[in-house]
């Protein structure tokens, strides 16, 4: 979601277009001017069409297309974002900065948001019959330690209690 809506983006395109400086917009709105002076280009190429949502960002292949207008045609990154009404140069940015260092496959979507956890647990255990021998061997020196941990907390439950009733 836009941090802005489009309405007010339209408002201010349309002021800055008709005469206002990017400055004054910029104290009035508290947004900066160069943000004001990008949607007055994205106003002045799409009209009314401005600031819609884009597809451009769907797939790699669209995000290339994007790159290949700008490198043909020589626009800069403001020009060709505003031509394609991204919504800020600084995504095409992004897109080439990945394209130079990965090439195409840097263009791919990638997934958003924390990655998934890994089980790390066998959650159905296998019959004694279906475990091969060097997993029966590592069941058992797991269950070896395990007792041997159970044994001394019981030892040390065991010291504690004759310790205090020898304070007695």
């Amino acid at each position: 979601m836009s941090k802005y809506s489009r309405e007010l983006k339209l408002i201010i395109a349309k002021k800055c277009l008709g005469g206002e400086i990017s400055g004054r917009l910029s104290e009035e709105y508290s947004i900066s001017s160069r943000q004001i002076r990008y949607w007055a280009q994205v106003f002045s190429i799409h009209g009314a069409a401005s600031f819609q949502p884009t597809t451009h960002s769907s797939n790699s292949r669209t995000k290339f297309k994007a790159l290949q207008l700008m490198w043909t045609n020589d626009w800069s990154l403001g020009h060709t974002s505003a031509t394609l009404n991204l919504s800020s140069p600084g995504t095409l940015s992004v897109w080439l900065r990945r394209y130079n260092a990965e090439g195409i496959k840097g263009l791919k979507n990638q997934r958003k948001g924390r990655p998934p956890m890994k089980s790390t647990f066998n959650t159905t255990p296998k019959s004694d019959d279906e475990m091969s021998l060097k997993e029966l061997k590592e069941e058992l020196a797991y269950l070896r330690a395990e007792n041997a941990v159970l044994k001394k907390l019981e030892e040390l439950e065991q010291k504690k209690r004759r310790q205090i009733k020898k304070k007695r």
